[in-house]
């Protein structure tokens, strides 16, 4: 059977705050009897709780993430989340929906329209409205 994973359900993987909560979705993996869909918007939720509420950085939250993506019954919606958060452990400071646009609008060959200047640390092509 197949599930889509909630933002809470990656956050106790990870903190196992709540021991009752960590040990059945533990349990819940181990037997193999599911898969576990984790969508985009999950992905990045569970990057700004994991940093704003617990304090991790990007190279510990992202790396946790991709360490989870290996697990045989965790799938990503997404192939491009992976090189996202690939690119936010690589270049520290910037937001995980940036890395995400950015490895989106190489993919797709689509620019993105931002005033953030960060999307010069990200590779891709980007404009600011004022230069239309």
């Amino acid at each position: 059977m197949d599930f889509l994973a909630d933002t809470n359900i990656l956050v106790r993987l990870f903190t196992q705050d709540d021991k009752e909560q960590f040990e059945k979705v533990s349990e819940m993996l181990d037997s193999g009897d599911f898969q576990i869909i984790v969508s985009s918007p999950v992905i990045i939720e569970t990057c700004w709780v994991l940093k704003s509420h617990y304090k991790h950085s990007n190279v510990d939250v992202g790396n946790a993430l991709l360490s989870l993506s290996q697990i045989d019954n965790i799938i990503f919606e997404e192939d491009y989340m992976k090189d996202a958060l690939r690119l936010f452990v690589e270049k520290g400071n910037v937001d995980i929906v940036d890395c995400y646009l950015s490895v989106k609008s190489k993919t797709i060959n689509m620019p993105v329209v931002t005033w953030d200047s960060d999307f010069k640390k990200l590779g891709c092509e980007y404009y600011k409205p004022d230069q239309f």
